[in-house]
């Protein structure tokens, strides 16, 4: 379904009911709105990893403004704190009552902002192989990067989009040849899985990496967020290394760290019992 929400209408899809019979009664159970990386990606890949959660939540899946299924948009629009606000908006038009917001890679980057943003909309966050800025963090110990374990000719694919080609074909070569690599070892079928079933809408790609990742920095603000967050990341994730969520897990003050062995920045379906083991005692405590 599609609701209009600002200037832009959002593409949303519901997993799992919010209330479920147990004997004689109703539970409520808790809601989350699920948010997507790129930005430039949508939904789709996250939906194998994420939908077995609707046994213990009921799931909101959106697609943000200007990507995937939502209506095309002007990209000066396409901000992080738009995205942040048209999520408020459409918890507001939902009359979702503090959910919890989960954001994966560049969704944590807008579910950052909202909780920011919007203090009081969210009861909290998960955060999953995200991060609080893209500059350079600390590192004793970081996982190898793609130039320790691909061929030179996929490093020069990545570094070519990374540089500003984001051209259909390139992006199509960084599909095929790169995004094995987001995964840990042995887990490299996974992205050939999961991400055909998303749509990449590559102006939303480009105007991000060269507008916006720049000037991306939160850090100076998360002492700020005041509900209870559960921050997850693969231990061999090298596009959002560790580093970055062990600053969120100290900066946020009501915060827990999980780290998923032997998964890299897809742990939903990389490790997806781990990932699940992970997600339900927060969701069991959080309302």
């Amino acid at each position: 379904m599609k609701i209009h929400v600002n200037d832009a209408e959002l593409y949303l899809d519901i997993q799992g009911s919010q209330r479920r019979v147990a004997g004689t009664r109703l539970d409520t159970r808790p809601t989350i709105v699920v948010l997507h990386g790129g930005p430039g990606f949508d939904q789709g890949y996250l939906r194998p990893g994420l939908d077995p959660l609707s046994e213990d939540a009921q799931l909101v899946f959106v697609d943000l403004r200007g990507q995937g299924n939502s209506s095309r948009v002007a990209l000066a629009t396409c901000t992080l704190e738009q995205m942040a606000d048209d999520v408020a908006a459409l918890c507001s038009q939902l009359g979702l009552d503090r959910p919890i917001v989960f954001g994966h890679s560049a969704g944590g980057f807008v579910a950052l902002h909202l909780a920011l943003r919007h203090p009081g909309l969210a009861s909290g966050l998960i955060l999953c192989d995200t991060a609080p800025t893209l500059a350079p963090v600390p590192d004793d110990a970081p996982p190898p990067g793609l130039e320790q374990r691909a061929p030179a000719d996929v490093v020069d694919v990545a570094h070519a989009l990374f540089s500003g080609d984001f051209s259909a074909q390139r992006i199509d070569a960084f599909r095929e040849l790169v995004m094995p690599y987001y995964a840990a070892p042995g887990h490299e079928d996974v992205p050939g899985r999961i991400m055909p079933l998303s749509l990449i809408t590559a102006d939303v790609v480009a105007h991000f990496f060269a507008e916006l990742a720049p000037h991306y920095d939160v850090r100076d603000r998360l002492r700020s967020i005041d509900i209870p967050t559960l921050v997850l990341v693969g231990q061999l994730d090298w596009v959002c290394p560790p580093a970055y969520s062990r600053v969120l897990a100290e900066q946020i003050p009501s915060s827990r760290l999980a780290v998923i062995e032997a998964a890299g920045h897809f742990p939903f379906s990389e490790e997806p019992e781990r990932f699940r083991a992970a997600c339900a005692p927060f969701l069991a405590e959080t309302t």
